[in-house]
């Protein structure tokens, strides 16, 4: 990959709590127009150096710039930048809105870690041969399988997907169809590519004809089962909550005919640690190590599993093991910073207390952070309308929108500060 690709970065938030303490500070500052001239100022500053807050990957690292990039690194003393090689691990959250009765509308939120440093990309599944679909592919496609979680997994088969989408739709409308002649021809892995991409665009309806015919062809197909498992899951999020036991009858399916596949074995106990259900999920992870003992993210997913069970020697244990067995150089740093963190944990009883307190203040100011949001955006809609019957009221909730901004932000630098381990 020799050309850089450059895509803009800033998040909604951002402009939404500006304009929010922006109207709230001038709302309070009518009698001082020096000072609301100095608010318009800084706001203005602020539009424009968010035209240049930018995400760049060269193929070699990916890099955050920009005057946000600049405040964070002056905060925290380090850039946010990753090399290829330092990260970590890839993991995607899919953000689900409804248009229309069978469409629904993907928004993925790719969250890239390593070095103690974690960069956010947001996918619109949408929006086709988009600069942020071409950064996300040619990452995804630079990293081993073991650093992508499941969604990352199957975001990355979308992306590379896109290039055949039009002969990937045909297949969709083939099966709508009702020829069954160009139905019994299609291959069942085209069939699966084909409800796999439809899933991620959102096209549910088109995207069940192709598992259903896939399914009559292969009914016994791992794979198969475990993608359909994950569809039903999504479905039944946004559509239809029955569809929830489907969907745990075809993972149960996938796990019981996945026995000498441990990979795939590593992504169905993933995806029960997805659904908190830990106990199948250390079943999983456990049948895919005597299957092969080198798999770095089932004894990454054991490790979760007994740090929620308050078991530290355990959690310690599984995560020396998934760096022995690591190849992957900022996997295995990983690895073992994890380990030795829990290990003297369990050895430490005055670092452990330490550590307790600190987990309590970030809850806490976590918990400010989320509910004082909550109240600024209510009492910033509640001011705009209570100032037009009354001058006093008005003033009041005006005051609580710039008192809860004040929180939050606070909050925010607080949680950022104790998010970070004690040394």
């Amino acid at each position: 990959m020799k050309k850089k690709i450059e895509v803009r970065v800033l998040s909604h938030i951002y402009w939404v709590m500006a304009l929010i303490v922006l109207t709230a500070a001038s709302s309070l500052s009518l009698e001082h127009p020096l000072l609301l001239l100095m608010l318009l100022g800084l706001v203005g500053l602020f539009i424009l150096a968010s035209k240049f807050e930018t995400i760049t990957f060269d193929g070699k690292q990916v890099i955050r710039q920009g005057v946000l990039a600049f405040l964070e690194t002056f905060l925290s003393g380090q850039k946010p930048q990753i090399a290829l090689d330092k990260i970590e691990m890839v993991a995607t959250e899919a953000i689900r809105s409804r248009r229309g009765l069978r469409h629904i509308k993907y928004l993925y939120k790719v969250a890239i870690s390593g070095s103690s440093v974690q960069l956010i990309v947001m996918v619109n599944g949408a929006k086709n041969n988009s600069k942020r679909h071409l950064l996300v592919r040619e990452l995804f496609n630079l990293l081993p399988e073991t650093k992508l979680d499941p969604r990352s997994s199957e975001l990355k088969q979308y992306l590379n997907d896109l290039p055949s989408n039009h002969a990937l739709i045909e297949v969709a409308n083939s099966v709508a169809s009702s020829e069954l002649e160009k139905k019994d021809s299609l291959p069942t892995l085209i069939l699966r590519r084909a409800a796999n991409s439809l899933k991620l665009e959102g096209e549910m309806q088109k995207a069940l004809q192709c598992f259903s015919l896939a399914y009559k062809k292969e009914s016994r197909n791992a794979q198969l089962l475990y993608e359909m498992a994950r569809f039903f899951r999504s479905l039944a999020m946004i559509d239809s909550p029955r569809l929830l036991s489907r969907s745990r009858a075809c993972l149960r399916l996938a796990a019981f005919l996945a026995k000498n596949e441990p990979q795939l074995l590593e992504r169905i106990g993933e995806t029960y640690f997805e659904r908190l259900d830990y106990k199948l999920a250390a079943r999983c992870f456990s049948r895919a190590l005597m299957v092969e003992p080198m798999l770095y993210r089932a004894n990454i997913g054991l490790a979760e599993i007994a740090l929620r069970d308050g078991k530290l020697a355990h959690v310690a244990h599984f995560y020396s093991a998934a760096a022995n067995v690591s190849k992957d150089r900022a996997q295995r740093e990983l690895a073992n910073r994890e380990a030795n963190y829990y290990e003297r944990l369990c050895s430490d009883e005055d670092y452990f207390e330490a550590e307790i307190s600190r987990i309590n203040k970030l809850k806490s100011f976590q918990w400010a952070r989320d509910w004082s949001s909550l109240l600024l955006i209510i009492s910033w809609m509640l001011a705009l309308f209570t100032g037009l019957f009354s001058t006093n009221l008005g003033t009041f909730a005006w005051s609580i929108v710039f008192s809860s901004s004040l929180v939050w932000v606070a909050s925010i630098l607080f949680s950022f500060h104790y998010g970070q381990r004690q040394p």
